[in-house]
Order: structure tokens, then C-alpha cells, then sequence
């Protein structure tokens, strides 16, 4: 039992992981999930009066109902998230338009 009282504890030494940092918080809310993209989306929807506004309904002059919000100029391109840039788009045109756009991504280079 002596021998046992003299070692020292090991888990003094470890690094306590749960120590909170300053940026915890910070980003709650943001992205595509939080509540500024949520009255965002809301707010162009609306606009658009919950109509497709992609090139083809304008083509054929028969919009479908839009229950998803696409950026004009994708963000990997240079777009924004300005209102200019937003527009109300039903799923199977927003679904096509994005695999369009990664495949043209595909040989893009990031960081240059």
C-alpha cells in the first residue's frame, strides 16, 4: 500500500477539453440553417410570389410553384448573398441547375 501512495497522478497532466473558447457562439445562426438565411429565403420567396423564376418556366411561360431559393451566380463563382442575387426556384430546376454548376466546377482551381 506504500507503494502505491508515493506515485504521482497522471491525470493532472492532461489537457481539459471542454474549456470554452471566445468564438463559441459567435457563429450560431449563420449558413444556409440559421435564422438570417431563414428570413432571407422567406423574404424571396414572397417576392417572387412562390413562383420558379429559372430561364425554362420563363421560356414556356408556365412558372411552377418554388419552394427553394438558388443563388443567380453560385457562391463558388463570386456570388452573393444580396437579394439581386437570389431567386425563387422549384426543386427538380434548382436540383438540375447545381449539377450543371459542379459539373463546370469539377476542373476548378481553389485558392489562386
Amino acid at each position: 500500500m506504500a507503494r502505491l501512495q508515493s506515485l504521482k497522478s497522471k491525470l493532472g497532466g492532461m489537457p481539459n477539453r471542454l474549456q470554452s473558447t471566445a468564438t463559441i457562439g459567435t457563429t450560431y445562426g449563420k449558413g444556409r440553417g440559421g435564422r438570417p438565411w431563414a428570413r432571407l429565403r422567406a423574404q424571396i420567396l414572397k417576392r417572387d410570389r412562390y413562383l420558379c423564376q429559372c430561364e425554362e418556366c420563363k421560356e414556356t411561360g408556365r412558372p411552377t410553384a418554388a419552394n427553394e431559393v438558388d443563388h443567380i451566380v453560385p457562391l463558388a463563382e463570386g456570388g452573393t448573398d444580396d437579394p439581386s442575387n437570389l431567386r425563387a426556384i422549384n426543386r427538380e430546376h434548382h436540383k438540375a441547375k447545381t449539377r450543371a454548376e459542379a459539373a463546370r466546377g469539377v476542373g476548378r482551381v481553389f485558392g489562386r
